[in-house]
This record gives C-alpha cells, sequence and structure tokens, in this order.
C-alpha cells in the first residue's frame, strides 16, 4: 500500500523518532519483525449475524463481543478458547422495527472497568504482570450499552447484572470508554436526535454530565451522522470522540470532527478537523504510540468515496499519514505487543449484498500497511468488529456464525514487549 508522497521520504526518521520517544517517554520498545497474520482458529457461534463491539481484556485472558443474535455478551477465555456468554435475555437484541437501523439494537458497545484502579495501565503494562485468573471473584465489571438506551454493568466472571443505567435517550447507547485516572466511563447515544454523550461515574453509577452535539451555544459540535468510538488518552488525560460529519447532510460527505473533552470539568477543549478527502467519516478510533491516533474512516456508504483512514497527531489533529485503501473502518484496535494497527475493514464503496471483508494490518512504526487478510468471503454480514491480545498476539474478528482468530506467522524475530526499569 501507498502512503502519501510527502511521507515517504520521512519513514527512516520516523522510526527513529518513535524509538527515541519511547525511550524517553517510558513507552513500550518493540523488536524490528516482520509478521504475516493467517487465520489459526475459528470458534463456532452458530447464529451469529448481528454483533457490535469486540473487546479484548489481557489481564484476565478474556474476550467479550456484543452478541445481538443471542442478546447476551460472548465470552471467549483467550488461553483455552472456551466459549461462554453472560447476560444472556437481558438486552434488547435484533430489533427489526426501529426509526434507523440498528438504532434499537443492543447489546453494542462494551468495556471492562476494574474495581482495583491500579488496573488502569493494563494496556501498557508488561504482559503477564498483574496477573488475575478466573478463580471465582468478580474482580471485573463489564459495561454494556443497550438498544434501549440504558448502560448495563455486570460482575464478571460470575455474570450478575449489577446495574442497570438509563441514558435518558430514547435509542441505544453505543459506544463507550473509561477514564480510569478520574473513575468515569463515557457513553454515546449516537442515533437520538440530536445524539449526546453521557458520563457516568464508577463509584457512584450516576451520571454526572452529559454534553449534546448540536451546534448550539454551550454544546458540541454539529453532528449530523452521529457519534462514533471514543478513547480516553492517558498520555493527555483527555477523552477523545469521534464525530463522522459535521454541518453536513448525513451521508459522511463533509468533513468531521474528532474532540477532546477535559474529565475535569466537561468542556470541550479542542476540536480537530478531520478533511473529508483524507478520511471520509472517522468511525473507529485507537491510540497508539505518541503522538499517533489512528482514525478508522466509513467511507463504505458513499459511492466511489474516499476509502482512507488515517494517523493523527494527538496534539493538534494534523494529519500524519494517510493509509490508502483502509477505508470501511468501524472499529479499529491497537497492539502495543507487536505495534500493529488492526482495521475491520467491509468491502468500501460496495452496496453489493454480496461482497468479501477484509482485516487491514497497519505497522505504527513505518505507518503503513503490512498486509490485508479476507476475513470472510461474499458475506452479508459485515467484519466491523476487531479486537486483539497482546498476551497471545492473536486478533479476534467476528463473522458470521462464528470467530475467526488470527495469530502471526513470522518472519523473522518475534516481538518484544519491552517495560523500562525507572
Amino acid at each position: 500500500m501507498l502512503l502519501v508522497d510527502k511521507f515517504r521520504s520521512r519513514r527512516k526518521v520516523r522510526r527513529a523518532t518513535y524509538f527515541a520517544i519511547a525511550a524517553l517517554l517510558g513507552l513500550p520498545s518493540l523488536a524490528v519483525a516482520d509478521e504475516v497474520f493467517v487465520l489459526t482458529q475459528t470458534v463456532s457461534l452458530p447464529g451469529l449475524a448481528s454483533f457490535d463491539i469486540g473487546f479484548v481484556d489481557p489481564s484476565i485472558h478474556t474476550y467479550f463481543l456484543a452478541d445481538r443474535s443471542q442478546k447476551a455478551v460472548a465470552v471467549i477465555d483467550t488461553k483455552t478458547k472456551a466459549l461462554s456468554f453472560i447476560g444472556t435475555g437481558d438486552f434488547t437484541g435484533v430489533v427489526t422495527k426501529c426509526v434507523a437501523p440498528n438504532a434499537c439494537n443492543g447489546p453494542d458497545g462494551l468495556l471492562t472497568v476494574h474495581s482495583d484502579a491500579d488496573h488502569g495501565d493494563r494496556f501498557q503494562i508488561a504482559v503477564g504482570e498483574r496477573d488475575h485468573e478466573h478463580d471465582g471473584e468478580d474482580h471485573v465489571q463489564v459495561w454494556v450499552g443497550d438498544g434501549d438506551s440504558t448502560v448495563k454493568i455486570f460482575a464478571f466472571p460470575s455474570g450478575t447484572l449489577l446495574q442497570t443505567i438509563s441514558t435518558g435517550g430514547t435509542l441505544r447507547a453505543d459506544e463507550g470508554c473509561w477514564d480510569q485516572r478520574d473513575h468515569l466511563v463515557l457513553f454515546a447515544n449516537d442515533a437520538d436526535s440530536p445524539p449526546f454523550i453521557s458520563f457516568i461515574s464508577t463509584d457512584t453509577y450516576q451520571i454526572v454530565k452529559k454534553i449534546k452535539f448540536d451546534g448550539l451555544s454551550g454544546d458540541g459540535p454539529n453532528a449530523t451522522n452521529g457519534i462514533e468510538q471514543c478513547q480516553w488518552n492517558d498520555r493527555e488525560g483527555r477523552f477523545y470522540l469521534n464525530l463522522p460529519e459535521v454541518n453536513g447532510p448525513g451521508n459522511d460527505t463533509k468533513d468531521g470532527n474528532v474532540v477532546v473533552i477535559d474529565p475535569h470539568n466537561f468542556r470541550i477543549v479542542q476540536t480537530f478537523d478531520i478533511p473529508v478527502a483524507d478520511c471520509a467519516g472517522p468511525q473507529g478510533m485507537a491510540i497508539g504510540p505518541a503522538p499517533q491516533i489512528a482514525l478508522g474512516c466509513n467511507a463504505k456508504t458513499i459511492p466511489g468515496g474516499v476509502r482512507n483512514s488515517v494517523l493523527i497527531n494527538e496534539e493538534n489533529g494534523n494529519i500524519i499519514t494517510v493509509l490508502a485503501n483502509e477505508g470501511g473502518s468501524d472499529e479499529i484496535w491497537f497492539n502495543p505487543r507487536d505495534g500493529h494497527y488492526f482495521f475491520a475493514n467491509s468491502t468500501p464503496g460496495s452496496s453489493a449484498p454480496l461482497s468479501d471483508q477484509f482485516l487491514g494490518v497497519v505497522d505504527s512504526r513505518h505507518g503503513e500497511e503490512d498486509q490485508t487478510v479476507v476475513t470472510q468471503t461474499s458475506s452479508t454480514v459485515g467484519a466491523h468488529s476487531v479486537a486483539a491480545d497482546p498476551d497471545k498476539n492473536q486478533v479476534y474478528v467476528p463473522v458470521a456464525n462464528g470467530i475467526n482468530i488470527y495469530s502471526p506467522n513470522e518472519r523473522g524475530e518475534q516481538p518484544v514487549f519491552v517495560r523500562r526499569d525507572d
């Protein structure tokens, strides 16, 4: 895959800069490797046709999937690949009569919250440290957005429903992210009019603030095609949130935004314009090595539209790299162990009823694609969900009737996750 030409000549400089920054800031050092990801296993899940966010928590060796077909959260032990479920029947499932496609479906977004704050850096710690086994005690909460505008909280591993929180909307509570420093979870009601976000205390389960995205004074920008993935950026101490389109007709043909929110006063402190020519419809988001943030750009709704995704600078929103042919992305994931971004791509620009689904693999050190994997051929189910396990260096992609697991077929040295000793 080709990068924008002006970035090609800087590849070596960026690579050297990455390792220099990693050394200074205590970020992971990554041994150079050339990996090819191949399908190694499929966990069968008959009837899986509608799903949303996937999530890996390596500290408990568990992959979670919002499984709308079963009205449950599917759970896979990343060590044994054993499949189980929590919350079966507690969700809205697939709702065929709704004001918009998927707007009443659930479960949707999900994430884990640890009661011990020391687990806040679990994606940055060395693999195997601070390791919880499934010993019968509930160490973790699973927060899940549902199609009835609620957020449901389950104890894990018992699966006990602890709390149901109404966000006050009429349609689904979608994607979320966790600020472990300030004990806050952000969930977005992307399909409500206007769309809005809720900040929920993980201590009290109370909503402490909402922000509407209608362009009015005191509110956020006018989000005309919903709200998409958010991330908590621990380096900056801020929430980052994708708006696929601002002040447009609702089809991702106008620029989108990334808004940056201060969790202490709940104000939008920065707004990054994302040019539609580089990234049509920013949806997925993953925090990479400083200063990178990857945006997965949807674009598939536009016939012949822009089929890129991008890396932006977390400080000013400037485009670092345009990733050609990575359009059609919804959820994306960064694996700190091997330095790869993973883009869950449906066929960009396609309106055919049957189309191939893809997984894009992008090297954060070079800022370019390493590989494109066909995850399912001639499928009516969009492969829009992805999560990576840094412990076993495996990638989980749900497809029709199952969950594909991809592992690297290494050529060269295995990447090593190194924790700096201070």
